[in-house]
Parts: structure tokens; sequence; C-alpha cells
């Protein structure tokens, strides 16, 4: 089993601190409801499964409540429904 990474500190890092800022700063559209208002970076392949913390590649604005209930669930097609085409 992999060990659970450390999101306290990766969320202090100026590392993702950057990538979070650039990615909301080209939309606010939530990937998880698709409502506009979006306040945190989802990570599309969760860091316990091995995603990588700060690549753009895999993070998605997302709505903090709208994060908290996907946890560390990968997406489906049944689960996740956007307007949006990523």
């Amino acid at each position: 089993m992999p060990s659970r990474p450390d999101v306290a500190n990766l969320r202090k890092s100026w590392g993702y601190r950057k990538a979070r800022e650039q990615l909301l700063s080209r939309s606010r559209i939530c990937w998880i409801c698709g409502r506009d208002g979006a306040d945190t970076a989802d990570h599309v392949v969760p860091l316990i499964d091995g995603g990588h913390p700060t690549s753009l590649l895999n993070m998605r604005p997302a709505h903090r409540s709208c994060n908290s209930r996907r946890g560390a669930n990968r997406p489906t097609s049944s689960t996740v429904e956007t307007s949006r085409t990523w």
C-alpha cells in the first residue's frame, strides 16, 4: 500500500500554490458540478494513487465542497457530470 502523501505540507508549498493560482486564473468552472465559483484545485489522479501534486495536467478547478465529496475517488463518466469539455 502506498504511503499517504503529506497533503497539509503540499498545500503550503510554493509549487502547489503557484499551480493552483495558474489553474484558477484560467477557469473558475468546477469540473465536477459544472458551476462557476471553483476555489480549489482537484487532482484527477489522487495523490494517494501517485498523481502528480503540481502538474496542471492532473489538476482541475473545483468547489471545496465538490472536491471533498469526491475525496480520493477517481472520476468515472457516471460520477462526473459537467457541461464543460476538458
